[in-house]
């Protein structure tokens, strides 16, 4: 059976979380429409049938669905005949958490206001005005919070409307500002140690949508300078062409060659020589060749010069 659900109009759909996605960026633009059309209607229905012939109908009758659903299914799993997008459901979950949390909240403050001797409930407007309140000094708080200690120490400047919401949405859902904070100084030791510019860091609001301050770091540089990058050396001698890699650069004693009438030289090097004296000898070889072939007769030019000296000679003793 599919999933009950109290249906909510709309989710949060993170524009740069959607595009960033490998999935997505692979897909074609027909099958992002069907990926969207078919996320949507999850949202509406609790879940998709898995057949897909009916998925289909709910596409509008795509010509080449069958196709365009074999390349995007992976982004659904199936579960009781049913199937659902794993962060589409993690959205459903945490706006459903969200408000049991609010109306919890609102029904304990109403008794604490009456100290627990109330003659009747509160009523829905009063405590929609006590928690409207209690929320708007939250968000003062929160929004403090972040231009005064997230956001002066973030090295990346934009989009600072989305990540301050965002910020403000992690700590309303009961992320400690010790957590955020904590686990930004640790990417901000990690991105100077690496030498990493501004234009290459995540943007604000994105690096919270992943929650990247829970992710475990590497703080001991010292792991890091121990690295040790390979490196191959590869010589060639000039006079036999045979070949040589080490791994440590050869000092001027290891260079002589084993056939005795050559050094090892950087391949590279050898190889460019070998094509100069190419070129060099191909260039001697035509200009030997040239020299070697006789000018050819200019039959053609004295041939004309007897016509024209015969025509004379015809004119002057009156022929015609």
């Amino acid at each position: 059976m599919p999933k009950k659900i109290n249906k909510a109009p709309a989710f949060q759909f993170y524009a740069s979380d959607f595009l960033s996605d490998l999935n997505v960026q692979i897909m074609t633009m027909a099958q992002r429409g069907i990926y969207i059309t078919l996320l949507a209607m999850e949202w509406i229905e609790g879940s998709l049938p898995a057949d897909t012939q009916t998925l289909k109908v709910l596409c509008g009758h795509h010509p080449s669905f069958e196709e365009d659903w074999n390349a995007i299914k992976h982004c659904f799993y199936e579960e009781n005949g049913r199937i659902y997008n794993s962060r589409l459901e993690s959205e459903r979950s945490n706006m459903i958490s969200y408000r049991e949390r609010m109306s919890n909240n609102g029904k304990k403050g109403a008794k604490a206001r009456w100290n627990g001797k109330a003659i009747a409930e509160p009523s829905n407007k009063e405590v929609e005005v006590r928690s409207k309140s209690r929320s708007n000094a939250k968000v003062k708080l929160y929004s403090e919070e972040f231009e005064n200690e997230f956001w002066s120490l973030y090295p990346r400047r934009d989009n600072k409307k989305r990540a301050k919401d965002k910020y403000i949405s992690l700590r309303k859902a009961g992320t400690k500002k010790e957590v955020i904070l904590e686990g930004l100084k640790s990417y901000i030791k990690q991105w100077k140690n690496a030498g990493t510019e501004s234009e290459f860091i995540p943007m604000a609001s994105t690096w919270l949508n992943q929650e990247r301050y829970d992710d475990e770091l590497i703080s001991n540089t010292k792991v890091i300078k121990n690295l040790v990058v390979s490196k191959e050396f590869h010589y060639m001698c000039i006079e036999c062409k045979s070949e040589k890699t080490t791994k440590e650069e050869l000092s001027i004693n290891d260079r002589l060659c084993e056939c005795g009438d050559g050094i090892y030289e950087t391949k590279n090097t050898v190889l460019a020589q070998l094509s100069a004296d190419a070129r060099k000898e191909n260039k001697i070889s035509c200009s030997e060749q040239k020299a070697s072939t006789p000018e050819a007769e200019p039959e053609s030019f004295e041939k004309d010069e007897f016509e024209q000296a015969f025509s004379s000679m015809v004119k002057s003793m009156g022929a015609r």
